[in-house]
């Protein structure tokens, strides 16, 4: 509560108790199985073709069953989609020992400085290449990442101006890793493990000075340095002992003496200055990857010819491990794709994705079930899966080359009934991308593609333009990329599929191919989620309350509460019920929500902490069976 000190007018803000509940996202995809390029047992959420093709390679082979498919996927109206790449015992590519190495002298000579790695595991990386390139100032490089064309290195990838100095905003490890989709760079194995061996001291020496007059050098002459990037920092010349700098060692212990007062920092306390062959030398008191001596414009930096504006050279702390020059690009080399997942890693990555919430529609490229009716323990992994977190279907796949023409053939391919899953059927005929007349007309002109992918493409299509409650078939689904059917389904074919729920892809005149059939596998099991956007609007709905009334957890548990939660709930329902989203011409026929003492709890419940809401709808059902009855009008006398 507010405390009212003093006399005055007091303004508070009122809470209203309108909490609106926003409808998620229902045509997420998933699609988890094998390829060769990507994280694997991760899923990265993409939202269009082009970011397939840049972190997973697109369609890598005419068996690529993950490329294709989300190739479909998108071409059939797909939006945002998780793609988890699976495999097991895969190899990443790397460069072999000594490809990157310091500079021939000083104390990191003859080591590895950076290791550089492909970006995911698989032989796709042995295709890239690396080349190091000084950048002229003994402290920055380039780094350019690529592969052959035509028998010529072509970099793609360009990082200018790189650092190995971890305080840097060019820091090489900072800049590749955030920003390349090839490589990925760590430091090598001595330098991760002892930096401060291979790094230097940094320096800052002069120009020649063998035509110096030290006389010139005087009492209340400044320098301005910045030692270890510690702020720039200037000293006063004393008192020269004798009356005046008569010597290069006067000058050279005056600047010790100064540079040591500048600060209780090691880099300035074990800081030194020395004169040889005929040059001045300012060197850090500290050894590591950021040590540095910069000497800033100044009269006294102009005469002693200090700072790289004046002549002089500095030499960073890093600089025995700027990686050498390469002659030529280098390849990296090792890769393997790996096995195949097995029901182990797909149940690992189904553990994973239990807390991703938004993924509503789950295909399996490159899994189906096989006609001898043995099942597939991956795609039973998957329903579970689905059917413990309850927000998602998957869609499935029969095996190709296995003709659905009588109901008996799909009683026995059919393991399951649960309402979490979906069959289509036949596999889609699509252009082979690899088949070229000219230089590949070996190749096969088209490939098969699972029906699943584009199901789920014109799962979110749908879900896009009319709802999620608007059956995704029809004559106005039609299908994209296809350039025919594995088989063709007619009337009594699918008299026989249609009760079993098996939805087929078919072609009528004037529409081409089109998705006809809208119905769960538990069609005979659990008539009441018979049809699948019966299923999938609950799961909308469910998932929608869960997320909107987190605020309610800890609210005081009384009639305040209740009366939110109802108005709440009843403003996101009612708003599906002008979308049309229920049967039923009044709001009182299509939903209903409840809660209150005496209706939904007892005494008994809020004791325990709960409260609990009941919500009910009418969910819209296809017109699955148009029947028009005509009758021949008799005249009458």
């Amino acid at each position: 509560m507010p405390s009212y000190l003093h006399p005055g007018v007091y303004i508070e803000e009122i809470p209203s108790g309108s909490k609106p509940i926003e409808g998620v996202a229902t045509s997420n995809a998933l699609f988890a199985g094998y390829t060769n390029k990507g994280p694997i047992g991760e899923a990265s959420l993409i939202s269009k073709w082009d970011d397939y093709v840049d972190s997973y390679g697109g369609i890598a082979s005419e068996s690529d069953a993950m490329g294709l498919s989300v190739n479909m996927f998108y071409l059939n109206g797909g939006q945002a989609a998780y793609i988890a790449r699976l495999a097991a015992n895969a190899l990443g590519s790397a460069l072999g020992a000594a490809q990157m190495l310091g500079r021939a002298t000083g104390p990191a000579a003859g080591i590895n400085v950076l290791t550089v790695s492909a970006s995911s595991a698989g032989a796709w990386g042995d295709d890239v290449r690396v080349k190091s390139v000084n950048a002229g100032d003994n402290y920055r490089f380039k780094l350019e990442v690529g592969g052959m064309e035509d028998g010529s290195f072509v970099p793609g990838e360009v990082f200018d101006g790189l650092s190995m100095d971890s305080s840097d905003s060019r820091y090489v490890l900072t800049v590749v890793n955030a920003q390349s989709k090839l490589i990925r760079v760590d430091l090598a194995g001595p330098l991760k493990s002892n930096p401060n061996t291979y790094y230097r001291k940094a320096s800052s020496e002069s120009g020649d000075l063998a035509a110096i007059t030290w006389t010139d050098v005087h009492q209340g002459m400044k320098l301005t340095l910045n030692i270890d990037n510690l702020g720039a920092r200037t000293i006063t010349l004393g008192p020269p002992p004798g009356g005046s700098y008569s010597t290069s060692t006067k000058v050279r212990d005056e600047l010790q003496r100064c540079i040591r007062e500048l600060g209780s920092e090691n880099a300035y306390q074990n800081a030194g200055a020395a004169f040889a062959a005929n040059k001045l030398t300012i060197t850090s008191g500290t050894q590591g990857a950021d040590s540095a001596v910069v000497v800033r414009p100044g009269e006294l930096a102009t005469l002693l010819k200090l700072g790289v504006g004046a002549g002089g050279t500095e030499i960073h702390g890093s600089f025995d491990v700027i990686p050498v020059t390469m002659a030529a690009d280098v390849a990296l080399a090792g890769g393997d794709d790996g096995d195949p997942p097995g029901l182990a890693d797909y149940q690992a990555f189904f553990s994973k994705m239990k807390k991703v919430r938004d993924a509503s529609i789950v295909v399996l490229p490159g899994q189906y079930l096989p006609k001898d009716g043995s099942g597939n323990v991956i795609i039973d992994a998957a329903i579970a899966h689905a059917e413990d977190t309850k927000n998602r279907m998957v869609v499935i796949d029969p095996e190709p080359g296995f003709e659905l023409d009588q109901a008996g053939k799909a009683n026995t391919l059919i393991t399951t009934t649960s309402t979490y899953a979906a069959m289509y059927y036949p596999w889609a005929k699509v252009r082979n991308p690899f088949y070229n007349a000219d230089t590949n007309p070996a190749a096969p002109a088209t490939l098969l593609a699972a029906p699943s992918a584009i199901a789920a493409g014109v799962w979110a299509r749908i879900d896009g333009t009319r709802g999620v409650w608007k059956a995704p078939a029809g004559v106005g689904t039609g299908l994209r990329g296809l350039v025919g059917l594995e088989y063709v389904v007619d009337d009594s074919d699918q008299d026989q599929l249609n009760p079993l729920g098996v939805n087929c892809l078919r072609r009528f005149p004037n529409y081409g191919s089109v998705v006809w059939g809208t119905r769960s596998l538990s069609t005979k099991a659990n008539p009441e989620w018979r049809y699948v956007p019966v299923r999938r609007t609950a799961i909308f709905i469910e998932e929608s309350l869960y997320n909107g009334i987190q605020w309610a957890v800890f609210e005081p548990n009384d009639h305040r509460l209740w009366g939110s939660l109802r108005a709440n709930i009843g403003g996101f329902m009612n708003g599906l019920f002008r979308a049309g989203a229920f049967q039923g011409e009044k709001a009182n026929d299509a939903y209903f929500v409840r809660c209150g003492l005496g209706d939904t709890m007892t005494q008994d419940d809020i004791d325990r902490g709960q409260v609990i809401v009941i919500v009910g709808f009418a969910p819209l059902k296809p017109a699955e069976f148009v029947i028009v009855r005509i009758q021949q009008k008799v005249a009458q006398q």
